[in-house]
C-alpha cells in the first residue's frame, strides 16, 4: 500500500480541521488559510475537498465567514475513513479488493499473507481517529 500525495494533503487538511473543531467548535475554516498553513497547493486542496464532500467528511458554509468544517466530530472519523474516500481502498494488493482482478487468486498461497496484512492495516487505520492525529499534529512553517 502506498498512500499518494492527495491521500496525505487530505489528511493535512483534514487534522488542520481537527485541530479547529476542538479549539473552537468547529468554526468555517477557508481553503486559502488552509492551504497558507499546510503549504498544499489551493487548487489541490479544492479538488481533494469535493471528494471530501461528497464523502459525507466534510461540510461547507458559504459566505463571507464561509469555509469548511468537518461534517461530525474528529474522534468519529477515522484515517480509514478518509483514505477510502481519496484513495478508493487502502489494500496492500489489488487482489484484496477484487478477487477477480487476479487469475491466480482462488490457487495463490500468497493472496492469504495480502489479506492478513489488509486486516492488519485495515484495523490500524479504523482506531485512529482524526482526533488523535490532531493532537499530536505540529503544522508546516
Amino acid at each position: 500500500m502506498n498512500v499518494s500525495t492527495k491521500g496525505r494533503y487530505a489528511l493535512r487538511a483534514l487534522t488542520h480541521l481537527a485541530e479547529s473543531y476542538l479549539k473552537n467548535s468547529n468554526k468555517p475554516v477557508s481553503i486559502k488559510h488552509i492551504s497558507e498553513r499546510e503549504s498544499i497547493s489551493n487548487r489541490y486542496l479544492e479538488n481533494i475537498f469535493v471528494t471530501l464532500r461528497k464523502a459525507s467528511i466534510i461540510t461547507s458554509v458559504k459566505g463571507e465567514k464561509g469555509g469548511f468544517m468537518l461534517a461530525r466530530a474528529p474522534k468519529d472519523i477515522s484515517v480509514y475513513d478518509v483514505l477510502e474516500a481519496v484513495e478508493k481502498g487502502v489494500s496492500p494488493s489489488k487482489c484484496v479488493m477484487n478477487i477477480k482482478l487476479c487469475n491466480n487468486a482462488p490457487k495463490c498461497g500468497i493472496r492469504k499473507v495480502w489479506v492478513g496484512l489488509d486486516k492488519v492495516i485495515s484495523g490500524y487505520l479504523k482506531q485512529t481517529k482524526l482526533s488523535e492525529v490532531a493532537e499530536n499534529h505540529t503544522p508546516q512553517q
